[in-house]
């Protein structure tokens, strides 16, 4: 008996009849993922397998009880879900009950939830009209949101760093799901799909890919005993062929690339991919994440190297269109935090989502080399403005101000008269705050 079907036959009565397990129960069957986009399980969870049709109404028939409250840029919906049962059921409702209450002005919805599930990200697609990415042509499958490409379900926002670019893990999870709109499914001539990993949505472990978000690697050839090694020091972020099928360089801007043919894993420290390495495993440079990146060897395998150039990919999906000249360079993207209606987000979590909003769209920018920009502001619902006094009053205290005088002594110049040096966030100055984004390295393209 299959770990699948002996995990359905322990569910109750309840989630069989519907179909549906929650999100920790499919993460349970998948210890070992991180990334469901193209995942044939993910409607187990009540994600359907490709695109999603969407009626507004239906938020009723879903039991109602979605209440929206944005504050500064950033949507916080409640629930009437608990992180054991949550599936995708909860998703959608938030996504709908975040639709009602906007316009139609974004490109991606980024819903993230505030606690850690055992369970992973996905990119859910709602249209397609560009040609020449490996993806059919359809409609927005949301009526009133003809804009709205897709949306992102990003697991918990604490648990992205944003601002350290030496860590691989919110490159690979943001810069991935966000590149899921466009990549990773072209087929090659002469190789089919060759080029794909796991799921038929992420490169070959195998390809060099200068160490793509979307997966593969970046390989360093021995010259002349077909011999290859990780190069998992190297910045992580898109390939040329990715920015090509993102729409943000041309073709001929895109360099030829490698496919290691027949490969055999000689070395493997860490035993990584859990020992069995194939075109399906994750890329080794995530490594960084969990040893010390001055002290990690690299893999090597031997095998055949065979050059791929963006005419075998235009050979058989046919040129991109819109072309780089004419595609979009300028998306809207919303982030939405979800969260059970019981467990409210406090103000100092709602600084970090803030900080992390800004981060992400930064890093973001950075990996397609400001060829183009991520708007993350909302503005639309009538109530985005900064209003601090939504969340339960509390006291903040402000560091006392010191001078000295001419004997070094400190001098006080603060109002003696309110020396408790305490606000409340309940007041009606509702002041911004200032939010402090640590910047991070660049990635050169080639």
């Amino acid at each position: 008996m299959g770990r699948l079907t002996a995990l359905l036959l322990l569910l109750p009565a309840p989630a069989l009849a519907q179909g549906i397990i929650s999100f920790e129960e499919l993460g349970q069957i998948h210890p070992d993922r991180s990334c469901y986009t193209g995942h044939p399980d993910l409607p187990l969870v009540g994600i359907p397998d490709g695109p999603v049709a969407f009626d507004l109404s239906y938020l009723e028939e879903r039991g109602g009880g979605y209440q929206v409250q944005d504050v500064g840029d950033v949507s916080f919906v409640g629930g009437p879900w608990t992180y054991n049962s949550l599936s995708g059921d909860a998703v959608q409702g938030s996504l709908v009950a975040f639709l009602e209450a906007h316009h139609d002005e974004y490109d991606f919805i980024s819903i993230f939830v505030t606690q850690s599930l055992n369970f992973g990200a996905f990119y859910a697609p709602l249209a397609n009209t560009t040609r020449g990415i490996g993806r059919p042509i359809y409609p927005s499958q949301i009526d009133s949101f003809q804009e709205l490409e897709g949306y992102l379900f990003m697991n918990s926002i604490f648990d992205y760093l944003y601002n350290d670019t030496e860590t691989a893990r919110d490159a690979l999870f943001f810069g991935q799901e966000t590149g899921h709109r466009w990549g990773s499914f072209v087929r090659r001539r002469g190789g089919g799909f060759d080029m794909l990993g796991r799921d038929d949505s992420h490169w070959n472990f195998f390809m060099d890919t200068d160490n793509s978000v979307m997966e593969g690697n970046a390989w360093i050839e021995s010259p002349g005993n077909g011999r290859f090694e990780t190069d998992h020091q190297s910045p992580i972020g898109y390939s040329d062929l990715d920015l090509y099928l993102m729409g943000l360089i041309p073709p001929q801007d895109v360099e030829p690339w490698m496919l290691i043919k027949d490969p055999n894993v000689v070395y493997n420290p860490y035993e990584w991919g859990n020992d069995d390495i194939n075109a399906t495993t994750t890329p080794y440079y995530y490594i960084r994440d969990f040893t010390d990146r001055d002290e990690i060897p690299a893999i090597i395998v031997t095998g055949t190297p065979e050059m791929v150039t963006i005419d075998d990919v235009i050979f058989m999906e046919g040129v991109r269109n819109p072309s780089s000249e004419e595609s979009q360079r300028d998306f809207r993207m919303a982030f939405v935090i979800m969260h059970p209606e019981s467990e409210p987000v406090d103000f100092d979590d709602y600084l970090v989502v803030e900080d992390t909003r800004e981060g992400l769209k930064a890093l973001w920018e950075d990996m397609v080399y400001d060829e183009a920009v991520l708007t993350t502001t909302l503005g639309t619902s009538g109530s985005y403005l900064f209003r601090p006094g939504v969340f339960t009053p509390t006291a903040v205290y402000e560091p006392a101000q010191f001078d000295e005088d001419e004997d070094g002594e400190l001098i006080y110049e603060g109002d003696v008269a309110g020396d408790s040096c305490q606000a409340s966030l309940s007041g009606a100055s509702g002041g911004l705050f200032g939010l402090v984004l640590l910047a991070g390295g660049r990635r050169r393209r080639r």
